[in-house]
């Protein structure tokens, strides 16, 4: 790994391409993490440490950063859990990135039906967690559009003014049953042709040269596509677990995330917390997961092995009837 002085940050040319680097006192490290950009991330940690009291003592605390490139960031993750292993870095702990992800919380009973929360700690069905909150906000906002599905205030009275005012076909006060296969199913089990529509809309706006439309119509698409994407990852990585060879190297990938390593006939074991989820929670996972799993996920994905993909696609089917098992 390339070290310096800290005092030597603003004169260190840093690359700006994926990798780990660790920050450490004068006997120890103190901090270990993986980026897509290591210039990017080390530089942030001493622009955001006097608004956070974590960061500003790790700062203050260090004496030397080091950082070293990787092809990839699941290259980035295995040397960081090799570090990690031997270095129990204190600071890992207490600095939590994550703290800001939230999850898609589904009401299947009264409204507001959608809404997006903090945690999993009541009584709906969860899905996530998500990095970014702005998303899932243009997420509903486009499924409101789109579909006319519920799109509730916090509070009552139900049904509120979107239904008044013709943005909404009244839900809250609609038969359950078609509520809930018409407009929360979707946000848990698309169906394949629920887009068909659209995109055939879009299609004739293009055609007839109305083009701010079907652009407008075009991102709307794209983003409940995104969302279908992200909702086929947590399927998967919920049920993810392989051994696959790489480079004369073995991984395992249990629940998602990476368990061990084996190179040069020795066995590397990176112990997992067991979490006990509970059925309404088996499309989500802790906030501090999601790093690693994405990770993992992108990896396996864009290896293009056929053999690797056909076993994902296993999990997938898997995840499938779990879940149609809880919802029927």
């Amino acid at each position: 790994m390339i070290k310096f002085n800290k005092t030597e940050i603003n004169k260190q040319k840093i690359p700006f391409g994926k990798g780990i680097f660790t920050l450490s006192g004068a006997d120890n490290i103190l901090y270990i993490n993986k980026t897509s950009s290591l210039d990017k991330s080390i530089r942030q940690l001493f622009k955001v440490a006097k608004d956070d009291r974590n960061i500003f003592q790790l700062v203050s605390q260090t004496v030397e950063i080091a950082f070293e490139e990787h092809t990839s960031l699941f290259a980035a993750l295995v040397h960081q859990k090799k570090l990690e292993s031997t270095s129990h870095p204190e600071f890992n702990s207490m600095i939590k990135p994550y703290e800001q992800y939230v999850y898609l919380g589904i009401n299947f009973d009264e409204p507001p039906y959608i809404k997006i929360v903090e945690d999993t700690q009541e009584n709906r069905f969860y899905i996530g967690s998500f990095k970014d909150r702005f998303f899932l906000f243009d997420l509903l906002d486009a499924m409101a559009d789109l579909f006319y599905f519920p799109l509730c205030p916090d509070e009552k009275p139900y049904p509120c003014i979107r239904y008044k005012s013709d943005k909404c076909l009244g839900w809250c006060i609609k038969e359950k049953h078609e509520t809930y296969t018409k407009a929360i199913l979707p946000y848990i089990i698309p169906t394949k042709d629920l887009l068909s529509s659209k995109q055939k809309e879009y299609d004739k706006y293009f055609s007839n040269l109305q083009f701010e439309k079907a652009e407008k119509l075009k991102n709307k698409i794209q983003l409940v596509e995104k969302y279908f994407e992200y909702l086929r990852f947590i399927n998967i990585t919920k049920n993810l677990n392989l051994e696959f060879d790489e480079n004369g190297r073995n991984f395992t990938i249990k629940d998602g995330r990476l368990n061990g390593i084996v190179e040069n006939g020795k066995k590397g074991e990176f112990p997992l917390v067991t979490v006990e989820f509970r059925d309404n929670e088996v499309l989500a996972f802790n906030k501090d997961q999601l790093a690693e799993r994405w990770i993992v996920y992108k990896y396996l994905i864009n290896k293009n092995d056929k053999i690797i993909l056909d076993r994902i696609n296993e999990f997938y089917k898997k995840s499938q009837l779990k879940i149609r098992s809880y919802l029927i």
